[in-house]
């Protein structure tokens, strides 16, 4: 009965998942691609066995493509302990690279490794591998059937395709634990999610006129909606809030956003009703994922603070390189969220009419967190720092020219109080070089003298 109750609350879990969420779950998880490719191995186990026993292939072919049971079973048996053998050493080596990233880079970089195509398919082919040899060694019968044909046949192709997927499977380990694919990739990850959760989720909801919008009267007091548990929000189903807030004639202020941590009975949701039917509350905290770690599901800051953890690392263990590969991957992450987002924080329905108040936030919050600890970690390390300047200045080039003032206003408060840290004459004439060209990217070369003139004094 326990065990019963167990698995029921267990696929419950799954049933109550959006698409995405559940989407990224399966993505993220070890077991899903190998139990779908044991379920083609026991497919294979069939027809092979379905053809040396039923049709007997085996009396049927030439004498040079029948095996005898002996040799079969010789064969199926041996192959069964080598593709375990592969197999273990496939785990040992998942968890050297595991045990790899966790001390050099961040834990948090696992899931990427874990959720890697390459690396479900891998582990699906060794599974179902040794499951057909398994499975055929187990029914081979010599009652049955004295001369086999499929059963080995297959054997031997499955046998050969484990090899060949051993070694693409070093192959892809090795150059997963390259920095500069790894960072590549998590980049890619970051521009996807920026794309799917702002470009193509909120931003073509929101307001782009604010001077139509009236929000003095949802500085009121509404009626508030609390959570039923504590953890991250890892999800909000804005589309469906929206269509939902839309039929109830309400108005909704989210009273925090995906990525942080709530208690249970924290507030989350603050309504304004403008008529008198009551609402159904528990659907729109339906519509709010909150669960026990954070994702990058739709956590754009999340999938960048992974990349910030790279640099961090770097510069902790000496390798500058590192760390501005990453800053510059950040910077282009960055220079995206400004072309291609509105940081409006109204969303409106398809009638044109405000439905949901965000938590603002502007480019300089994404800014800071993709920058901000960096700077503080690299504050005595004047390189690290003027390739900041150098990022900022190449991604004042694409950035949206409403966002030039918050990277000029970065670059100067990362340049601020470092007359101190330079050793050589260079590095004043790079870092200095470096911010100069930012001033002139973003049109604030006279803010540049001034700040020149102050520095000289």
């Amino acid at each position: 009965m326990f065990k019963m109750n167990l698995l029921d609350k267990y696929v419950k879990k799954y049933i109550r998942m959006s698409n995405r969420e559940l989407s990224h779950t399966i993505q993220s998880n070890l077991w899903f691609t190998p139990v779908i490719y044991v379920f083609f191995s026991f497919l294979f186990v069939g027809v092979a066995l379905t053809a040396d026993f039923q049709y007997e292939l085996g009396k049927h072919m030439r004498p040079y493509f029948s095996v005898d049971y002996s040799l079969t079973q010789a064969l199926v048996g041996t192959l069964t302990a080598a593709i375990l053998t592969l197999t273990t050493f496939t785990f040992n080596l998942i968890l050297l690279v595991f045990t790899t990233f966790s001390g050099q880079f961040s834990p948090r970089m696992l899931k990427n490794f874990i959720a890697s195509k390459s690396t479900q398919r891998v582990l699906g082919i060794f599974t179902s591998s040794f499951f057909y040899m398994l499975l055929c060694f187990l029914f081979l019968n010599k009652e049955t059937a004295q001369y086999y044909f499929a059963v080995p046949v297959f054997a031997t192709l499955i046998a050969a395709l484990s090899m060949g997927t051993f070694i693409f499977f070093i192959n892809h380990a090795v150059e997963w634990l390259q920095v500069n694919q790894m960072t590549y990739d998590m980049k890619k990850e970051a521009l996807s999610i920026v794309k799917s959760t702002l470009e193509d989720e909120v931003d073509p909801n929101k307001v782009k006129d604010l001077s139509t919008i009236n929000d003095q009267s949802y500085k009121s007091m509404g009626l508030t909606i609390t959570a039923r548990k504590s953890g991250y929000i890892q999800l909000v189903d804005f589309i469906t809030m929206i269509e939902e807030a839309q039929k109830d004639d309400i108005v909704i202020r989210l009273e925090y956003t995906i990525g942080n941590y709530v208690f249970a009975s924290t507030p989350i949701i603050t309504y304004w009703k403008n008529n008198a039917i009551e609402i159904d509350e528990l659907k729109y905290l339906s519509l709010i994922s909150i669960r026990r770690k954070q994702t990058e599901v739709q956590d754009i800051e999340f999938s960048i603070n992974k990349l910030v953890e790279v640099a961090i690392r770097s510069i902790g263990h000496y390798d500058p390189k590192t760390a501005t590969n990453v800053i510059y991957q950040i910077g282009e992450i960055l220079a995206s969220i400004s072309r291609e987002s509105i940081f409006s924080n109204y969303l409106m329905d398809e009638s044109n009419k405000l439905r949901i108040i965000l938590q603002k936030r502007d480019f300089n919050h994404y800014l800071y967190h993709g920058f901000g600890y960096i700077r503080h970690y690299a504050k005595a390390n004047v390189i690290v720092s003027t390739e900041i300047i150098k990022v900022l200045a190449l991604m004042a080039h694409s950035l949206n020219t409403r966002d030039y003032k918050a990277v000029w206003e970065f670059g100067l408060f990362t340049a601020s109080g470092f007359e101190d840290h330079f050793l050589y004459k260079i590095d004043h004439q790079q870092f200095y070089q470096a911010l100069s060209n930012l001033a002139v990217t973003t049109r604030h070369e006279k803010e540049y003298e001034e700040y020149w003139e102050n520095r000289k004094k």
